[in-house]
Parts: structure tokens; sequence; C-alpha cells
């Protein structure tokens, strides 16, 4: 088949029978526009009628499928808007009562003497053993082979909205197969499908929607599975190629001379460099001396001194001629950097600023001015920086920070001057990603690992607390707070919400904690991401200088918030956040040479929340609880919210499909070594698949 086969796939879903205008917007709301989208539409998960059991054989509390007749005629009850559906079935072993609520039309169908499937959960009521609400398969009266065979098997269960049933979509869904299967072509050459055991693409959607057995679902699913990965990295890969083949940056490469002058930078730094940031850097330093663009993600747990090794790429940056710009994803932080950047350099006398969406305008027309004449050596700012007014003399290198925040787009909007130069790029992120998400995350990225903490970094010892512990907790607070330390206190909400419960809001607790007569003379301060610019400011200046010795936030202060004699945070409801981000705020603690505490406040019961808890207090490399956090919550959650550059995987999962993440990328490396260009007969419809699925156009590199 041709790559243009995929078109005929693209019709509106409102081309097949019964799908009226109202069912094509129901269907909208799944996601579902096309042909193409309903056979995508895979199935959550499935019923098994597989199992064929007697009446006999039925046991209470078993979710069971039997054949049975209807013995008595069905009673109907009403209730105001409530119904109750009782009769009794039978077949050769005995007899079980059956009752359905709120499904009054089972009256009509449910005549006495037919005879059907049933699927249900057992219950002993008054005395004796009762289906409720079982799902009924009718059959004809002359039951062949084939009708068993259609309902003794794994039935889909898929995603629903309210105007939708399982039924309505599983014959969508089979005249969809029956009707447009033959057009689809298999995006996986028959070479590659031979040498991974995947089978071909046709099989794979008839046996994920309908299964003959499991074990054809199991074959379905791993080649559909594999697919999602080998697309998803052979897209990434295609892009990064053909931006390092199209696009030349400049060379920062350093003479003799200002070689001396960035080493001099360096011994001047107030600490030593660990092994590995001094093993970063050098690959960093040695990707900005080609005229190919750098495209680096430097991963780094908290504390691991990422920023150092930010200002040092910028310094080679700038003795290079040219300029450097770093970006953050909030105002808080890049103003952050901008100080840091000033003080780990004092001596330099190099032009720093400062833009972010609060810059007044007088003083960001001197910035941009500043920027175009050259004047400005390094910019530092927000998302303000992506604005087309922006422009550069001489841009050589730009650093984005807490890269999965802002998005594939915008990053390839950053790395493109309004000229269209291309400087080099590199990636600053606080959040340790296990390796088989940044495979996804950054698949077009060259990737280096901050492995090692400073010396002097004290584990922040961690613990679970209820609210019936919060008078103990309150006598360490004032404790810590008398000895002229400081602490935060982390709340999920900004302002209370009468629809989340029992969640705490950091303005109420501000407001108590302003009114506790024990803590009021330590001026708690408030930050959210809903204030003022300047009213954020003044509340971390406060902290920072001492003259507040409580700070209560939201998840703002999650990266970048850097106060060395703060060694205490206290994080409310914390089952509402991803252990990523928990694992974030806790490193806002223990950055100086005191002991630290962390405290995570939860009254949730025993389950997978509590479970996720003791694994914090138990575990203090960001790089485990990342991996934990992938397991348990999966990777569409990882960051507590679905972010920017997660792609939606269907069928793959990140954790469980470590075998097939590794084969997909083998497979994506050796097709591009013989075929870079994918210009192959057998390998054209990998384009056409990569448009298809998800949107990359690969005749439009860097879109």
């Amino acid at each position: 088949m041709s790559e243009g086969d995929y078109q005929a796939l693209l019709v509106p879903v409102s081309r097949l029978a019964a799908v009226s205008q109202r069912r094509t917007q129901l269907l909208a709301r799944l996601n579902v526009h096309t042909v193409l989208d309903l056979l995508r539409l895979f199935p959550r998960q499935y019923e098994d009628w597989t199992k064929l059991l007697s009446i006999a054989e039925l046991k209470e509390g078993a979710e069971v499928v039997f054949k049975a007749e209807v013995a008595r005629a069905p009673a109907l009850q009403r209730r105001g808007r409530q119904s109750t559906v009782r009769t009794v079935l039978k077949d050769s072993s005995g007899m079980v009562k059956a009752v359905w609520f709120n499904q009054a039309w089972q009256a009509d169908k449910l005549l006495k003497g037919l005879t059907a499937y049933f699927r249900g959960r057992l219950r002993r009521y008054n005395g004796s053993l009762e289906i409720m609400n079982p799902v009924v398969e009718v059959i004809g009266q002359a039951e062949t082979e084939t009708e068993a065979e259609s309902v003794l098997r794994l039935h889909p269960v898929y995603p629903l909205t309210a105007g939708l049933t399982q039924g309505v979509l599983r014959n969508l869904v089979r005249q969809c197969l029956d009707q447009y299967l033959d057009y689809l072509p298999d995006a996986l050459p028959a070479e590659l499908r031979r040498r991974y055991h995947l089978c071909e693409a046709g099989y794979a959607y008839r046996q994920i929607h309908f299964p003959a057995d499991q074990t054809a679902h199991d074959l379905a699913r791993r080649r559909l599975a594999f697919e999602e990965l080998f697309l998803t990295q052979l897209g990434l890969r295609r892009l990064k190629s053909q931006e390092m083949a199209s696009r030349e940056a400049p060379s920062l490469a350093l003479d003799p001379e200002r070689t001396r002058r960035w080493q001099e930078s360096l011994q001047q730094l107030p600490f030593k460099l660990t092994g590995a940031q001094t093993r970063v850097l050098a690959r960093i330093s040695q990707d900005l001396s080609l005229t190919r663009p750098m495209s680096r993600l430097v991963q780094g747990d908290v504390g691991s001194g990422k920023t150092v090794i930010a200002g040092l790429a910028l310094l080679q940056a700038v003795l290079a001629g040219h300029q450097g710009v770093l970006m953050a994803p909030t105002s808080v932080l890049a103003t952050q950097h901008y100080h840091s950047l000033q003080k780990l350099f004092p001596r330099l006398d190099w032009q720093l600023a400062l833009l972010t969406g609060q810059t007044p305008a007088r003083q960001r027309r001197s910035i941009l001015a500043g920027l175009e004449d050259g004047s400005i050596d390094v910019l530092v700012g927000t998302h303000a920086l992506l604005e087309d007014q922006v422009r550069f003399a001489a841009l050589g290198l730009a650093v984005t920070d807490e890269q999965h925040r802002f998005g594939v787009r915008q990053r390839l909007r950053l790395a493109l001057d309004p000229q269209g130069r291309h400087p080099h790029v590199l990636v600053m992120s606080a959040t340790p990603i296990p390796r088989s998400l940044g495979l996804i995350l950054y698949g077009d990225l060259d990737i280096s690992r901050l492995d090692e903490m400073p010396p002097g970094r004290q584990p922040v010892a961690t613990y679970t607390a209820g609210r019936a512990d919060w008078s103990r907790v309150r006598d360490l607070l004032l404790r810590r707070l008398k000895q002229g330390e400081q602490a935060y206190l982390v709340c999920p909400l900004v302002q209370a919400n009468e629809q989340l419960g029992d969640l705490l809001a950091a303005e109420t607790v501000w407001q108590k904690l302003s009114a506790d007569p024990l803590l009021a003379p330590f001026k708690p301060v408030l930050l959210h991401g809903q204030m003022k610019a300047r009213e954020k400011q003044a509340a971390m200046d406060a902290f920072s200088s001492g003259q507040a010795g409580l700070l209560v936030a939201t998840t703002v202060i999650e990266v970048g918030v850097d106060n060395p004699n703060a060694t205490l945070m206290l994080i409310l409801n914390a089952e509402r956040f991803g252990l990523a981000t928990l694992h974030q705020l806790r490193g806002r603690v223990g950055r100086g040479d005191k002991a630290s505490v962390c405290i995570l406040f939860s009254d949730v019961p025993e389950g997978l929340s509590r479970e996720r808890l003791r694994l914090l207090c138990h575990t203090h490399d960001g790089f485990k609880v990342a991996e934990a956090d992938l397991k348990l919550r999966g990777p569409g959650d990882f960051f507590g919210t679905r972010q920017h550059g997660v792609p939606d995987f269907r069928l793959a999962n990140l954790y469980e499909d470590q075998e097939l993440l590794q084969e997909s990328q083998e497979a994506v490396t050796r097709l591009l070594k013989q075929d870079p260009l994918l210009q192959q007969p057998a390998d054209r419809r990998l384009t056409a698949a990569l448009d298809c699925y998800f949107g990359w156009s690969m005749a439009q590199p860097g879109l």
C-alpha cells in the first residue's frame, strides 16, 4: 500500500452509518473526529466472558459468566425516579435470582423463556444468592457455534462520555474495522517486524479491539506499543538529525588568552567543582567549540550544582564574543538566577540584565536596545524572552531551566533568534527524570547527569505526620525559629475551596499563623503564583534576608528558591503532590551546614498514597524517587499534573515496557544508520505515519 492510504482513514467519523450529528459531537468529546481516531480509541480494559459456569458453580462475591433462561416474568417496581427489575434465571443445574437497578427497560427485554448469557457479581441477599446488575448478551433461538464464540471471549471496555454506551462504541468500532481496516498501511517495515517478532498492523488492530483470546491480545498490544515507542523516538531522532544537518551555530572556542580568563573565573569560585560537574562542563565546552548546534540536557538532583554549570557555559559564550540567555519558568526563579550569577562571578566585567513580564516599559526598552546593539552580554528572564521583539546582536548560547515546563514548541522557538541564527542550546533540569522517560521527553537532546553531590550536603530527615501531631510539630517549629533558623510551610491551594473539602489553603494557613501569638513575632510571609511580581519579590526578600522566619507558600517554591538558613519544611496535604514535586520541595532545606527536617502531613488511610509518602521517607536519591514515581503514578502524571512535552501513549507503559523501549530504540538506531532520510520504498510509510499519528511533519525541520 502507498503512503496516501492514510488519507482514506482521515475521513470524518460521521461517514459511518448510525453516526448522527449528535453522536459526532459525543465522539468529539473522546477526541474521535476521524475513522483513524476511532481505530486508535483502544479499550482501557476488557470484560472476561471466557469462563462459562453453570448456576450450581456460582459463588458469592465472584464475577461470573453463565448461560440461563429467564424462568419468571420480570417484576418492575418504581419509586419516584428509581426503579428495580427482579426475575429468576435457571439452567439445568439450578436457579438464581437477578436484579437490575435503574434499568427499567430490562423488564421489556427479558421475556420469560428468553435464553441469554449473563455476566455480573453475586451477592447474598435475604439468605439467597443474587446476581446484581448483570450485563446481558441475548442469542438467537437456534444458537450457532459462531454466536457462542462472539459472546464467550474478551469484550472491550472503552472510555465513555455521557450519551455513549459500550454497545454503541463496540458496534461503531466493529463497523470501522470491517469497512476501513484494509486501507491501513503497515507503518513498520516487514524486515523490522520479523526481527522483533511483531504481528502485522491489520491483525493487531482487530485483535486489540476484539481479541480472540489472551494470547492474541498480547501479540496485538506488543505490536502497537512497540509502534508508539518506535515512532516517537524516530520522530525525535529525525528532528535532531535534520536540525544538525540544516543548522550552523557559531563556534564558541576560546583562544589561549580567553581560556586563561575563563579558568581564572573558575578558580575564583567559593567552592571546588565536583568530579561530575567537571566532567559535564568539559563535555559542554567541547560542544560549544563546534559549529554544530549543541542540544544538551543536564540533569541533576536537588543541590547538585547546575547553576554554576550554566554560569560557566554562559561565560564561555561571552568570552568568545557572543551573547547568552537564560530562561526560567517563573519570575521568582529568574530573579534567583540573576542574583546567583552576580554572586558567582563578582569580579567579572560582563553586563547582565533581567527581563520578565513585569519589567517596566522604560527599563524593558533599554534592555531590548542593549541586546540589539550587543552591550548586554547575558539576559536572564522568563517566557517573555520568547516574544519577537527580543533581538540579539550575536546570540551564542540559550539556556533553559526546568525544561519540561515549557514544551517542545517553546524550546524550538528559543533555539532560533529573530534573525534566523541558531545558538547552542543547554537545558537544565532540577527534576531527576527516569532514563526511560528521558528517552521520550528528550530524545532530541544529548543527556548529561550530575550524579554527585557537593561535599557537606546532609540528607534531609523525612517523616510523616497527621493533624493530631500538629502540636508537637508546632513545638519543633518554634524551637527552630528561636534558634534563628527559618522554615517553609507548603499548601496545595492558594485559597479555600469548598469543592475540595479539607485541602488546606496557603492564605488561610498564613492568616492563622500570623494570628498565633507565639508564631506572629517571626513575621510569617505569604508567597503564591497569583500574587503580583513585586509582592512575590517582597516576600522572597523578607525571607532571604531573615526578616521573616516562616514562608507560607504553594509549590511556587518547588525550584530555585535558595536559603541556606532554612532547616524545616512542612508540607500539608502531602498526598496531593507527586513524589517528584515532594522531593523538589524537600530540597529547599538542607542547603547549609545545619541538620534539616521535612515533615509530610497527611491523614489518608493505608493505600497507594501512604506507600508513596513512606517511600520518600526512606529514599533521598532523586533518581530513585523518580523511578518510583514513574512506577506508581505512570508517565502522564509524573510531574504531578500533565505537562507539556509528555507524549500521550495509548498503550505503551514506560515503566512496564522497558524491554520494548530498548528494542524500539535499537530499531530506530539501526534504521537511521541504513536509511537516514527514510527514502527506501519500505521506509517511506514511516514519514506518513509520523505525520498522521503525531502531527510531526518531517518535511519541516524543527517544527
